[in-house]
């Protein structure tokens, strides 16, 4: 009997898994199909706005760039909240913090408009866009196949790899980036094996529709020596230094953008025209650059020309995203990597002959080289350039690059050009939905006010007597005025139990530890586990914030637990779209209150509250309750009149959840 209930588990498990790979392969197939509409409606579009306006010269460009940000307000109009910007952030802020929720929609809305700016001549790139359309047929795919959250969640970024393999005709780099950048580096075998089935099938479809044209041509690389490969640690540094001041300029430009007390359309307009003007000073500048860097990697342009249009890049891209012109940021990054590499070849060879390749080679890892900095993703990078050349001699002056690189960005700014922008809103992408709960808790809400201390000058045996009298593990030492001194854990004491000798000599000062982690009731429960988890101690001393020695009391890794069980109890029934964040928007409120007696005799199932008006119910504590304490709200059972709720969600939504 039970060899047959473990039978059926295997099949009904394997079962499952063969379902998943059929639904990666759908995605694949469809999301190479979008990336070919997506590749013509741009050519539409090119024709549409530079094409008509061709005849009119240089001077056309800035009026083909405003023209087309008047159709991205008409399509605003439409579809507002999901035409303007950049928006690979929200992608994976969707992906990651509300349940896997991509909207359907998207593979239309961000074909559309990601076509026009780019057509326009936006200086943005294609392959946000791409990602962003296959995801959302991946998670088309997903809700027809019933697929759980998580699920969800691995076809989504089956679709945006599908569609960065597609686009690159590299399905080692799309494989690569769903995995370090949508998926931001998860790793499951299982979900890794349907990335796998999902861009190989991409490109083997999209190779039979469009054939095998590389976006690139890429020159054979060369490499006069592997002392060469000092040179290239060297171009790292340089690009990691480039690229943290790219990611901050981005991010202030769009930050100054969104304080400019015009209105959006005069923004939007105003932006683009002056990305226009930029062009005509410095050619080159518009779309994403393709055939400006197919000349860089040819060894074509001079370093010179090189750096005016790598700056040049810089500022039309931050311009055009940052005034909300639709688009990505991997073409920008590939554009000023490639002539930010090429111009440093130019400086190479002038101070080490000897010891420089051509110019094109440079120019290659380059562009390699910066998209790791800038995306924190060392890997796509890296199999997107040995894809694109189809050879080992690039690999290691790459990884030198790439990984000096990183090293550099990471350390002067640990969030990559997609993250920054979340994280200073309060949301982080890596936290577990508990942990970002955690983090909003403070210390203030869970300590013990009362702690067991020890007397600087107490004696072994004095010692011993308060600690065997204790349940506690930790035990703060306070100096004659009462100041915290140290801090004295039980594990100290136990070289010294047989010392017998060492009993009138030894004084709690001499036991404690001096140097020691410490919090304040501001600090969140966030932070007092990563100490309690550094530290490797059981409690950590709470003090004034405004004088250190004073004590006021312990927060127990017991504490904690108990804090993380009560919000994981508290969240348990609650879905992953509504769940909390790090840091509450200034809109969203979380309110304890009597049932509405619109809502006593009905169930939370009925009210639905959360799909009408985005309310979520996170606690219940019942009526006739004799001992206070919450539970997790039974979807199916009626309010009472005097039941007590924790609701979350903004102040219209609670007020029109409340009227229900």
């Amino acid at each position: 009997m039970k060899a047959a209930l473990d039978l059926r588990d295997v099949v009904e498990r394997d079962g499952r898994y063969a379902w998943r790979i059929g639904l990666a392969v759908v995605t694949g197939i469809l999301g190479a199909v979008g990336n070919v509409v997506f590749r013509e409606a741009i050519a539409g579009a090119t024709w549409l706005f530079q094409g008509r306006l061709a005849p009119l010269g240089r001077a056309g460009i800035p009026l083909a760039l405003v023209a087309g940000g008047l159709a991205l307000l008409c399509l605003d109009r439409l579809f507002p909240g999901e035409v303007l910007g950049y928006g690979f952030p929200r992608f994976l802020e969707m992906l990651h913090l509300h349940g896997a929720s991509v909207k359907r929609r998207w593979m239309v809305v961000k074909t559309l408009v990601a076509a026009i700016s780019l057509g326009a001549g936006a200086a943005v790139g294609r392959e946000g866009p791409i990602a962003q359309i296959g995801g959302s047929i991946g998670g088309a795919v997903a809700r027809l196949g019933r697929l759980a959250a998580e699920e969800r969640k691995v076809l989504i970024a089956c679709g945006a790899g599908a569609g960065i393999a597609t686009t690159f005709n590299a399905p080692l780099g799309g494989l690569l980036f769903a995995q370090e950048i949508v998926l931001l580096g998860e790793a499951h075998l299982a979900n890794f094996s349907l990335i796998v089935v999902a861009t190989t099938t991409a490109v083997v479809v999209a190779r039979g529709l469009l054939g095998n044209e590389p976006v690139f041509h890429v020159m054979p690389f060369e490499i006069e020596s592997y002392w060469e490969c000092l040179t290239y640690g060297v171009l790292g540094v340089v690009l990691g230094l480039l690229a943290v001041g790219y990611i901050r300029f981005f991010h202030a430009v769009a930050a100054r953008v969104r304080r400019n007390p015009w209105p959006r359309p005069v923004v939007l307009l105003v932006g683009l025209a002056l990305v226009g003007l930029l062009d005509v000073a410095v050619p080159g500048n518009v779309s994403d650059g393709y055939p400006v860097v197919d000349q860089a990697l040819a060894g074509r342009l001079a370093p010179g020309h090189m750096a005016v249009l790598a700056a040049a890049k810089v500022a039309g891209s931050s311009l055009s995203l940052g005034c909300g012109a639709p688009g990505g940021v991997f073409g920008p990054i590939f554009f000023i990597g490639a002539m930010t590499g090429g111009a440093f070849r130019g400086l190479s060879a002038l101070v080490l002959p000897g010891l420089t390749g051509p110019r094109g080679s440079y120019a290659l890892v380059g562009l390699g080289a910066f998209l790791a900095a800038t995306t924190h993703a060392p890997l796509t990078a890296i199999f997107l350039l040995f894809e694109m050349t189809q050879s080992y001699t690039v690999t290691v002056p790459a990884l030198i690059t790439a990984i000096v690189g990183l090293m550099v960005a990471t350390r002067l700014e640990p969030e990559s050009i997609d993250t920054l922008g979340l994280t200073a809103e309060g949301k982080s992408l890596h936290a577990t939905t508990e942990r970002q709960v955690l983090d909003r808790i403070p210390v203030a809400a869970v300590y013990r006010r009362e702690a067991e201390t020890i007397p600087e000058r107490a004696t072994l045996p004095e010692v011993l007597r308060i600690v065997a009298g204790s349940r506690s593990a930790t035990f703060p030492v306070l100096d004659d005025a009462g100041e915290l001194v140290g801090v004295l854990a039980f594990g100290a004491l136990r070289s010294l139990l047989l010392e017998e000798n060492l009993a009138p000599l030894v004084v709690a000062r001499d036991l404690c530890e001096l140097r020691f982690a410490k919090l304040s009731p501001e600090a969140s429960l966030g932070d007092a586990f990563r100490l309690l988890e550094g530290e490797g101690l059981e409690d950590l001393p709470v003090v004034d914030p405004a004088n250190p020695g004073r004590l006021l009391g312990l927060l127990s890794r017991a504490d904690l637990i108990a804090a993380y069980n009560r919000t994981v109890a508290a969240l348990g029934a609650l879905p992953a779209s509504a769940r909390p964040g790090p840091k509450w928007a200034d809109s969203y409120r979380v309110l304890v209150v009597s049932a509405p007696r619109a809502w006593v005799g009905r169930s939370l199932r009925e009210i639905d509250c959360r799909a009408r008006h985005g309310v979520a119910v996170l606690a219940v504590q019942p009526a006739g309750r004799v001992e206070p304490g919450y539970e997790v709200p039974d979807p199916d059972r009626p309010f009472a009149a005097h039941d007590t709720l924790v609701l979350a969600g903004t102040a219209d939504g609670l007020r029109a959840a409340q009227a229900l």
